[in-house]
């Protein structure tokens, strides 16, 4: 048995992998303390772990960080993601360095397991006084950033025939880091005034390669190739989708039985204030098609806008470990986890979504021809009747994902991730 702290930002897509790796790790006998934003306390608890918050600027709600009146005045892109990176993840990093140094100095003979955005435990990898956990390693729940000869962010730069594709690489990367420079800058100033001597690497590089080791929650074959990728990151696959065994199955559930397609339609979790950016369109363009369209809405059903089609099916909630096995088909905003789980099911799948990492999810399955990039958040309805009857019928892209999913069921996740933390 060992002492493992799991530490996370209190932003549900980023939580939700750690705290179920945390439940997965503590089932094989482990100690687990999970250090996360004050909400969070009850879904710890109700699963017998130990909960200690984060306070301050550490512990805000993400359910209102997109109603931010200074966020809302941005556009999607770099001033966008500069304010998110800056207020989720480098202003709170004091309040997380504070809380990690507790803990270790109550039991300093403690792991930690953290999301590579939690930055508690840089400050000390960084030089600044304090302790350092056993061993640390980061997880990362989103698409890598690492910068390679070999890829962008968003996948091989686009070159003219003839021309240097690690040119244009390295080019396409140091760009992004420019425009991420309002980040770095933010994380350099917090770093020295909590005595960090060493200076933190280009941000996308350094959350990935300053932990002793990096599991990246994906597989080859949906991350982008890098040969030049440090020996201490390591694609360790993804982790099942959690069951919900209270839930019970809606009266329409028998007519997924196969005599025709499925399609799923999901805009996740958060991005779902305003279902007509991609719920209403994909109900309103297949309704006229030979499809049953599910749409798990995150959310209550009364927030739909427009009265659901005769083909259409519509829930607050449906577990995807039962729901994506029934699917032909699942259109998502672009969230990375459940974008994997659907082809790790052997689902193809049509992205739409221009916020967080979202268009980066959305390169990866277009590059490895397993769905398709609508390459906007606000699609046509036309635009997705479309993509679907393409999809539906397009054999190379069924098979891509058929032969990628069989790469996911190779991995154990969970396992990859115990070995990396305690050798």
């Amino acid at each position: 048995m060992a002492k493992i702290i799991v530490a996370a930002p209190p932003i549900t897509g980023e939580l939700s992998p750690l705290l179920q790796l945390a439940r997965g790790l503590a089932a094989r006998g482990h100690q687990i303390t999970v250090v996360t934003g004050s909400r969070f306390r009850e879904d710890v608890e109700k699963s017998g772990l130990a909960f200690v918050p984060v306070t301050g600027l550490a512990d805000f709600d993400d359910r209102l960080f997109g109603e931010d009146p200074e966020r809302m005045k941005l556009a999607p892109g770099p001033d966008m993601l500069n304010y998110d990176w800056k207020h989720a993840f480098v202003n709170p990093l004091p309040e997380q360095h504070a809380v990690l140094q507790q803990l270790l100095e109550q039991d300093p003979d403690q792991y930690l397991i953290s999301n590579v955005l939690w930055l508690g435990a840089v400050p000390t990898a960084m030089g600044a006084p304090g302790l350092r956990p056993r061993r640390w390693v980061g997880v990362t729940a989103v698409p890598l950033a690492l910068s390679s000869d070999d890829t962008t962010f968003f996948g091989p730069a686009p070159v003219a025939p003839g021309d240097d594709q690690k040119a244009a690489n390295r080019a396409g990367n140091a760009q992004f880091a420019m425009m991420m420079q309002p980040t770095q800058d933010r994380l350099a100033d917090v770093l020295h005034s909590l005595g960090a001597t060493e200076t933190f690497p280009v941000f996308v590089d350094g959350v990935a390669t300053v932990p002793d080791a990096t599991a990246a929650l994906t597989v080859p074959g949906f991350e982008f190739e890098r040969g030049d990728a440090p020996d201490s990151v390591h694609l360790v696959g993804i982790l099942p989708g959690r069951s919900a065994p209270e839930w019970e199955p809606p009266s329409w559930w028998a007519e997924l039985d196969g005599s025709r397609p499925v399609v799923v339609v999901t805009q996740g979790t958060l991005a779902n204030r305003d279902l007509s950016e991609l719920v209403e369109p994909t109900l309103t363009g297949l309704a006229d098609l030979d499809v049953t369209v599910v749409a798990a809405l995150g959310r209550e059903v009364d927030a739909l806008s427009i009265p659901v089609p005769a083909n259409a099916r519509v829930a607050e909630f449906i577990p995807f470990d039962v729901l994506l096995p029934k699917a032909d088909l699942y259109i998502t905003n672009g969230g990375n986890g459940g974008t994997q789980q659907a082809i790790a099911a052997g689902v193809p799948v049509i992205a739409a979504g221009l916020t967080e990492d979202k268009p980066a999810v959305a390169a990866r399955v277009a590059h490895h021809g397993l769905g398709i990039d609508l390459e906007t958040a606000t699609p046509t309805p036309e635009a997705v009747a479309q993509a679907a009857e393409l999809a539906l019928k397009d054999v190379e892209m069924r098979d891509n994902v058929r032969r990628l999913a069989q790469v996911y069921a190779e991995h154990d996740a969970l396992g990859e991730i115990e070995r990396l933390t305690l050798g």
